[in-house]
């Protein structure tokens, strides 16, 4: 954050003027009609706001400032922190061919930030490898760019699916624009000196999983410690190179940035977008832990237990302790629904697997309802986080994008939920009529858990769960109205959602929207638990 110098509040005049145009804190009208002109100038001096504008005077500033403070969040002071450590500079630069398309990869080494210190982690300097992607003999989009966040470690290894060079080159051209991924989100394998389990050179989960244990039981430790603060500063840093970059050597104005990445990295789109308003959509895909206090409790007694998959949770106690005190302010900082005001004017494609093994596939219930602004979901089904092909993303990425980028009109839907005593309904509401429309719907194994997961916990291992979604059709009720009704089963409970898919449009890629997923009958295997430590299963 920035502070008054001994100078007088005016010394820092010019800093305060870039964090309001870059922060979500500050209405988009006071950047353009007051504070932008401003930039216009050569210098800034403490009479430019009077003559520019009469009414702005030392009262209306010190106004002003005290809303900008009490809406001003820790991780916007973090994220806004200047680092001398910030650098990049140029590797290499190359075309490169997939089928018929071709496009010059810039990659870029970035340091973004130090985050702790020595005495804490082995590696606190962090650097990424930014690829940015320039589709040849294409009439590029001066003011867009889809940013691609994958979590590939610092030891040079493979990195995620959607950062293939195939699907690099595809979507930079059939969107006709820059698209760019950073790696290295989080900067990992890292080893921390203080690990209550010694471990060593820990990544993904694990990694995510210290930090929230160091923050929930060290009073002393401040928000940054949690992993995702520095992650959200690496994707700012990112579009700041990007920006810089592009008008530097191609004369691009890149000033509006699409923001997705699988899983974890998912969530960081949702935080930046929280705190930078260049970014105009986000794409977050397997990441389903939106109202953190209401999803966690809601998966124990969908499970009765933990899914194996949050072990690294589980060992460090944490799943224990979701009644501390410290996991509500941990939730503050973190939850996207904390930041929910800021994301009015942001476009969200919410992309989910129908066999997620993180999360519990009704979780949307806690959250999308809430959510501000433009929001659309698409399930796939008969899927789960980790094995959603380049074949399956491409395309929704692709359209969801496109229609941001180039400002085209989306399908408007809407569904309900409904329970009867012997049925439950989804009505689904579509203006316009879609193509084609379905319902996939799926039961569980058995009657003991309420688990639609594609595999399940075996000992240290998983093994497959026999649970397959099936395509059906729906009624047609009325006009741009459709109906998917299902009998509740005899044993255990059954899942289902409607799809609707609309035209193709200029990308070449169809429009697929669903409802969130209806789970009947709604009763649950398992009371809520506090405090409780449970299994893994």
């Amino acid at each position: 954050m920035v502070k008054a110098s001994t100078d007088g509040i005016w010394g820092h005049l010019e800093a305060i003027v870039n964090l309001f145009l870059s922060s979500r804190v500050l209405p988009g009208m006071l950047k353009e009609a007051v504070v932008r002109p401003l930039l216009k100038k050569s210098s800034l001096d403490p009479t430019d706001l009077v003559n520019y504008y009469p009414a702005f005077n030392l009262p209306f500033l010190a106004c002003l400032s005290s809303v900008w403070l009490m809406e001003w969040k820790a991780l916007d002071e973090y994220v806004n922190l200047p680092d001398s450590h910030y650098e990049y500079n140029l590797l290499s630069k190359k075309e490169e061919l997939f089928l018929v398309f071709v496009a010059t990869f810039h990659t870029i080494k970035m340091t973004s930030q130090k985050w702790l210190d020595e005495s804490e982690v082995d590696k606190p300097i962090w650097r990424h490898e930014l690829t940015i992607v320039v589709p040849k003999k294409k009439e590029i989009n001066n003011a867009s760019c889809l940013l691609i966040i994958t979590p590939a470690k610092n030891d040079g290894s493979a990195s995620s699916i959607l950062s293939s060079k195939d699907h690099l080159i595809y979507l930079a051209d059939r969107s006709k624009s820059i698209v760019a991924v950073l790696r290295q989100v989080p900067f990992q394998p890292l080893t921390f000196h203080k690990h209550p389990l010694g471990r060593k050179k820990i990544k993904g989960l694990d990694i995510f999983a210290y930090s929230w244990w160091r923050f929930m039981n060290d009073p002393d430790a401040p928000p940054h410690w949690l992993v995702q603060f520095p992650m959200v500063k690496a994707t700012v840093r990112a579009m700041d190179t990007i920006t810089d970059y592009m008008m530097k050597t191609m004369k691009k104005n890149i000033t509006r940035f699409t923001l997705t990445g699988i899983s974890m990295d998912g969530w960081i789109t949702w935080l930046t977008a929280a705190v930078d308003s260049r970014v105009a959509a986000i794409i977050p895909i397997g990441m389903d832990f939106l109202n953190l206090t209401e999803s966690f409790p809601h998966q124990y007694r969908a499970y009765c237990g933990w899914s194996y998959r949050l072990r690294a949770f589980y060992e460090m106690n944490i799943t224990q302790e979701l009644d501390h005190p410290r996991f509500s302010l941990l939730a503050s900082h973190l939850d996207p629904l904390a930041y929910n005001e800021r994301f009015t004017n942001i476009s969200k494609f919410i992309i989910l697997a129908s066999g997620d093994e993180v999360s519990v596939p009704d979780n949307s219930h806690y959250y999308f309802p809430y959510l501000e602004g433009e929001k659309h979901l698409h399930i796939i089904p008969n899927a789960d986080d980790r094995f959603l092909g380049i074949e399956i993303l491409s395309d929704p990425i692709l359209v969801s994008y496109t229609r941001v980028k180039n400002n085209y009109p989306r399908p408007s839907v809407s569904w309900q939920r409904i329970m009867t005593n012997s049925t439950g309904i989804i009505y689904f509401n579509s203006s316009p009529e879609p193509n084609e429309i379905f319902s996939y719907h799926a039961d569980t194994v058995g009657g003991t858990r309420r688990d639609f997961r594609m595999r399940i916990g075996a000992g240290n291992s998983f093994q497959n769960n026999n649970v397959k979604w099936t395509k059906t059709n729906v009624e047609h009720v009325k006009i741009r109205q459709y109906k998917k009704e299902l009998e509740i089963p005899a044993e255990g409970w059954r899942a289902f959602f409607v799809q609707a898919i609309f035209p193709m449009d200029v990308s070449g890629a169809k429009l697929v929207f669903t409802s969130e997923i209806h789970i009947i009958p709604d009763t649950f295997p398992c009371p809520n638990c506090d405090g409780c430590h449970g299994t893994l299963v």
